[in-house]
């Protein structure tokens, strides 16, 4: 089966004048994790990140095949993020009372759950098999397949729900007009829907390019949602910049064409005059990203060279993309703890670091004196959660830091 091809035209606008931003070239999937069993079989995929300038969507011109990526999924939301989805539950009870909401990219039910404890109704629609299971184990109604145009009609999903919400999957999805549309079919006429998803002002700023992977398609500003949107009769009608992922925006939108509130007007146009909407502010960020990696890899040789032993904490996406551009290895960081049961006892793919659980770290006779934080975002809950044991940390997002605690951080945010 061929599951890998290169994008043509634009996503939103189909414009097929795409400008190349930056090239990384052969790299392994993020959200590959293999076994013992599987490391002779590493995978690896061309990336390039391209721009359109008449949409203003900055997006990935390589395309994996979906059950490639999700069928057998290892990201469980709950390892981390079960306080966020707590409060977006209880938000969306107390401003939009919704009778029936529907969740595409459900994950293992981390807000179907405490949305369902508010007495409300959902469903949840996941592709992943084993991730599904995990939510259908706690209770909750879910529909183990892909979430489309088609999905609607097959499960009579017509003007069934008040409420639609996508969390951090809206970037996943190749045939994103799809996914609107059945989104547009599924919602009564008053219906609204919200997105969470990773706000490109602050991956461009923070140079967060270990989140741009094959799994991440599209890096949205307001504009660029603006855009897909208004295809469709839809209006933006609210948003907000969150914390979550080190920089989202959480985006209401009316199923109807109606005016748009004056502050989304300002911020689509503050997004015009910050230069989201053209290619001038991305042009150096190749250069930046280049001699930020080389930063990494020379500050962990240093560090080995000098005798010390290094770990690492977080098998993310993140880890997986920084571990194969840096050319991280067991020969300079041992192993990767990680809280997740889908990870542990497997491997970073490509440089086959191995993925320990916590248990692996406090038994650890020679304890590492310093510890690279891969899933950097949650880096004050990992620096809590280890605190007392002598550790050095290493953060390399924004930019690269060694602190022996959180707050020697300066002007760092995370969820």
């Amino acid at each position: 089966m061929k599951i890998y091809k290169v994008r043509k035209k634009c996503a939103v606008c189909d414009n097929t004048e795409l400008k190349s931003i930056m090239e990384y070239g052969m790299v392994p999937l993020a959200g590959d994790f293999p076994s013992q069993t599987e490391l002779l079989n590493d995978r690896k995929f061309n990336l390039n990140v391209q721009f359109c300038n008449e949409c203003s969507l900055l997006q990935t011109d390589s395309v994996i095949e979906a059950d490639a990526l999700f069928k057998d999924y290892r990201y469980m939301s709950s390892i981390g993020l079960s306080g966020h989805f707590k409060n977006v539950a209880e938000m969306i009870k107390v401003r939009f009372n919704p009778n029936r909401v529907l969740e595409i990219g459900s994950n293992d039910g981390v807000l179907l759950k405490p949305l369902q404890d508010l007495g409300i109704d959902c469903l949840g629609i996941e592709p992943a098999i084993n991730i599904s299971k995990v939510a259908k184990d706690k209770g909750c109604n879910v529909i183990n397949d892909y979430f489309n145009e088609e999905a609607v009609e097959k499960y009579s999903l017509e003007s069934t729900f008040d409420l639609a919400v996508s969390n951090n999957c809206f970037a996943h999805i190749d045939d994103i007009k799809s996914i609107v549309k059945g989104v547009k079919k599924s919602l009564k006429p008053n219906g609204k829907f919200m997105v969470e998803v990773h706000y490109i002002k602050n991956l461009i700023e923070q140079l967060q390019y270990d989140n741009i992977y094959h799994e991440h398609l599209y890096y949205y500003s307001l504009n660029a949602l603006n855009n897909l949107f208004n295809q469709f009769d839809m209006t933006i009608i609210d948003f907000e910049e969150i914390p979550i992922h080190a920089g989202s925006i959480r985006v209401i939108i009316e199923n109807a064409k109606i005016e748009y509130p004056l502050h989304v007007s300002n911020r689509l146009e503050d997004e015009d005059n910050w230069g989201l909407t053209s290619i001038g502010w991305l042009e150096d960020f190749g250069d930046k990203v280049r001699n930020h990696i080389s930063t990494i890899k020379n500050t962990l040789i240093d560090l080995k060279s000098q005798g010390h032993k290094i770990c690492g904490y977080g098998a993310s996406g993140r880890a997986n993309m920084i571990c194969n551009l840096a050319e991280i290895t067991p020969d300079v960081v041992e192993y990767i703890v990680d809280e997740s049961p889908e990870r542990a006892g497997r491997f970073i793919a490509g440089t086959h670091v191995p993925i320990v659980d916590k248990s692996h770290l406090d038994g650890d006779e020679e304890k590492p004196t310093y510890i690279i934080i891969f899933a950097w975002n949650f880096s004050k809950m990992i620096i809590d959660k280890l605190k007392g044991n002598g550790y050095k940390y290493i953060i390399a997002f924004p930019t690269m830091n060694i602190v022996e605690s959180y707050e020697e951080l300066e002007n760092f945010t995370s969820i």
